[in-house]
């Protein structure tokens, strides 16, 4: 996974499944797209969902856990054990701005960040922004 890291240049949040095993998701190091962990128990087992924004989770019956951290790799086994590590060398947060503006729905929350909030405060900032140069009464 790292050298995947090092090797591949751009945005994404893969899941990939290993025949057999079980599957593995990962997310580029700069967190460019989002990507999310829930859990639900079902039958006495734990079952887990990953998705890119947490409506779907909702929507699906599963909880909110956590943000998948940029430049991780999580493994999920067929018998619910799940493994998290950190494969990146210099993972830091810098999400892709039309997620919040035009992709995502707006009750999701990425990040930690509410998207309806997000949307809020960039238009306050651009009214700021417009009315400071005229262009807004």
């Amino acid at each position: 996974m790292s050298k995947t890291h090092k090797d591949v240049r751009g945005a994404y949040a893969c899941l990939a499944m290993i025949i057999g095993h079980g599957m593995v998701v990962f997310r580029d190091p700069f967190g460019i797209r989002p990507l999310v962990l829930g859990q639900r128990e079902e039958n006495g087992k734990t079952e887990y969902m990953f998705a890119s924004e947490t409506v779907a989770l909702d929507v699906a019956g599963y909880d909110f856990v956590r943000d998948v951290a940029p430049g991780e790799a999580i493994y999920v086994t067929f018998d619910g054990e799940l493994y998290a590590q950190q494969c990146a060398e210099s993972a830091v947060l810098n999400p892709c701005v039309f997620e919040y503006v035009y992709f995502a729905r707006p009750d999701s929350i990425m990040d930690g960040v509410s998207v309806y909030a997000a949307r809020v405060h960039m238009g306050e900032r651009l009214g700021q922004k417009l009315r400071r140069n005229g262009k807004m009464n």
